[in-house]
C-alpha cells in the first residue's frame, strides 16, 4: 500500500522561497555546498541560488515566487510565465560565473505544458550552438513532490503544516478560510453606515480569499491565513460550483459599485455611503 502525499501551501514571501529552494538543491542534487547568491540588490546574473554537485556539476537556480492572480485577482490570461519571460531569464543566465552545467527556473506556480514545451525548444537550441547546459523548471507541483521524497526537508521548512489527511479534510481548511473572509464589517452592518474605501476593499479582499484562499488582515494588510488554492481546489463538486456562483455575484457586485460611484448613484458623503434610489416615472 503506497503512502499518501502531503500537500504544502508555497511560502508567502521570496526569502523564504529562496530559503527552501537552497534546502531542494541540497537534497535533490546532493549539493553539500548549496548556497544564496550575494545579498538582495547586488547583481546576480539570473542565478539566485547555486552549487557543485559532484555528478551534474555548478548547479544554478532563479527563484521567483509568482502569483497565479494578477493584482486586480483575475487569472493571467495565459499564466505568469511566459515564453519571453523564460527566455530572459536563461538569457542572463548564461553570464553567471562559474559557468552553469545545469539551469533552474523554480517557481510556485503550477505545472503547465506549455512552459515544459518552451524548455524544451531552449534546450534544444542549447544543444545545436553546442552550448554544454540544460535548463529545467521547477513548478510547484516539482517542489511538492520533492518535498514529499525527502522527510528532512519537510521538518526544516513545515514544522508547522496542517497535516491534511483526506480530501475533506482539505476542503474544511478552505472553507474555514473563506467562511473568515465574510465574517468582517462590510458584510454585516448596514451599507450606508460603512466607509466607501472600506467597503470597496473587502469586497476586493474577500474575492482574493474566495479565488486563492489568501486572507489578508484589514488593518496592517498582512497575510493572517492562507487555505490551499482558494474553491478552485475544492473536492467538493457542490461547494466548488456554489462558490463560483459567489465569486460571480461578487464580480457583479464589485462592477456595479464601480458604476454607480461613475454615474452618481452612489455618492461619497463624508464617511459613508449614499445609495441614490432612481425612480422611474411614466406619464
Amino acid at each position: 500500500m503506497g503512502t499518501v502525499s502531503q500537500f504544502f501551501q508555497p511560502p508567502l514571501y521570496w526569502q523564504q522561497f529562496e530559503e527552501l529552494c537552497v534546502g531542494l538543491l541540497s537534497e535533490v542534487y546532493d549539493v553539500p555546498n548549496a548556497q544564496q547568491v550575494g545579498r538582495p540588490g547586488q547583481a546576480q546574473s539570473g542565478v539566485d541560488v547555486f552549487g557543485r554537485s559532484a555528478r551534474h556539476g555548478t548547479i544554478g537556480i532563479q527563484c521567483k515566487r509568482l502569483a497565479e492572480l494578477d493584482e486586480n485577482n483575475n487569472p493571467y490570461p495565459r499564466g505568469p510565465i511566459s515564453r519571453a519571460f523564460l527566455r530572459e531569464e536563461a538569457k542572463a543566465a548564461l553570464s553567471f560565473q562559474p559557468d552553469l552545467k545545469l539551469w533552474i527556473l523554480a517557481t510556485t506556480v503550477r505545472r503547465d505544458t506549455r512552459v515544459q514545451g518552451w524548455v524544451e525548444e531552449l534546450n534544444n537550441e542549447w544543444e545545436h550552438s553546442g552550448r554544454d547546459r540544460i535548463a529545467i523548471v521547477w513548478t510547484w507541483d516539482e517542489c511538492i513532490s520533492h518535498l514529499n521524497s525527502y522527510p528532512k526537508l519537510q521538518r526544516a521548512y513545515y514544522r508547522d503544516v496542517i497535516q491534511v489527511c483526506a480530501p475533506k479534510d482539505l476542503d474544511e481548511i478552505i472553507l474555514r478560510t473563506i467562511a473568515m473572509a465574510f465574517a468582517r464589517p462590510a458584510f454585516e452592518v448596514p451599507v450606508h453606515c460603512e466607509s466607501p474605501c472600506d467597503f470597496f476593499q473587502a469586497l476586493k479582499d474577500t474575492q482574493k480569499a474566495l479565488r486563492t484562499g489568501e486572507l489578508v488582515d484589514r488593518e496592517t494588510r498582512h497575510v493572517i491565513r492562507k487555505a490551499i488554492g482558494g474553491y478552485h481546489e475544492l473536492d467538493d463538486d457542490r461547494a466548488r460550483a456554489d462558490l463560483g456562483q459567489v465569486d460571480k455575484q461578487l464580480r457583479t457586485l464589485r462592477s456595479q459599485f464601480e458604476r454607480g460611484i461613475k454615474d452618481g448613484t452612489i455618492r461619497m458623503i463624508g464617511t459613508i455611503l449614499d445609495i441614490r434610489v432612481l425612480v422611474s416615472t411614466r406619464n
